[in-house]
Formats: structure tokens, sequence, C-alpha cells
């Protein structure tokens, strides 16, 4: 439960974050369709959104909740309830970016999209990348040996050095 509404409040950060942005900026760096430079503008969009989704996805997953699939359960909250808000940000959407001309509010929209698209991907491969800390450390872990604890015997070796001959005769006496 109390992951859950950690993660409903993410989501509601993450769609909040880029409208404020682009409700403040959006004149400078959202770029009409038609504009020649709107393919690089979009680009350098999407690649701030990409950076921002890993620093989230990696606080998710190694600050807040260290289990396994946490960041990925944090992208498919924050594209539900972003897309949920998005919704009614693209349908007012002359009210809520009354600067933005038709152009602009589309390229919003193929912003946006996209946007979502790695809301999915980059939380979902942030966890594929990132080791169990136990299973690593259970790696290196080397066992202690106590004082009170005897010794086990070494296990026998394939020492091949003595010859067959001396070996039988250690045997016999």
């Amino acid at each position: 439960m109390r992951q859950g509404v950690i993660l409903t409040g993410l989501g509601i950060a993450v769609w909040a974050v880029p409208t404020l942005f682009f409700l403040l900026f959006g004149d400078w760096v959202m770029l009409g369709i038609n504009e020649p430079y709107f393919g690089s503008s979009l680009f350098l969009l999407e690649m701030l959104s990409f950076l921002l989704l890993i620093g989230m996805a990696l606080i998710v997953r190694l600050r807040l909740f260290r289990e396994r699939g946490s960041a990925t359960r944090f992208g498919f909250a924050a594209t539900a309830v972003g897309l949920l808000l998005s919704t009614f940000t693209i349908w007012q959407r002359d009210s809520v970016f009354p600067s933005f001309n038709a152009d602009q509010h589309h390229s919003y929209a193929v912003w946006m999209t996209l946007a979502y698209a790695l809301t999915l991907l980059v939380p979902a491969v942030m966890d594929r990348l990132i080791k169990e800390p136990a299973k690593a450390e259970a790696a290196l872990a080397v066992p202690a040996v106590h004082a009170d604890q005897p010794l086990a015997d070494p296990e026998p070796s394939d020492d091949v050095s003595e010859p067959i001959d001396s070996v039988d005769d250690k045997k016999t006496e």
C-alpha cells in the first residue's frame, strides 16, 4: 500500500514537472512540426527526458525500494498516472498552454507520446542492469573460519608426482 502511494505520487511528479516546464519555457523550446529544427529540438527534449528517467529509476531502485522490479513498477505507475493526467492536459490544451499555436500543440503531443514510451522502457532496463546486492555480496563472500571450529580435512588431491609403486608399498607396510 505504502509503495503504491509513493509510486503514484512519483507518477504525478513525473507528469507535473514537464507540464510546468512546457508551461514556463514551451514557447522557446517547443518548435512547431513544420519548423526546420523540429527534429533536433524533439531529439534534445527526448534525451533530457531519457536522462531524467534514468535518474528517477535509479533513485527508486537503489534508494526507495531495493527489491527487484521496483523501478519497473515505477515506470508502470508513472505512465498510467501521467497518461491519465495528460489526457486532460491535451483535452484542455488551449487553457493549459494558451501561448502555443496548433503546430506546437502537435509537437507537444509527439513529445509526450515518445516520453511515455521511454517511461515504460527505461525503468525496466534499469531494473535489468542493476545487480542484486545480496547476490553480489554472496558471490564475493568468503566463508570465515572461527577459532572454535575445527579445520576441515583437505580434499584428496590428484597429485601424480609419486610413482604408483611407492603408493602400493605404503599400503603393504
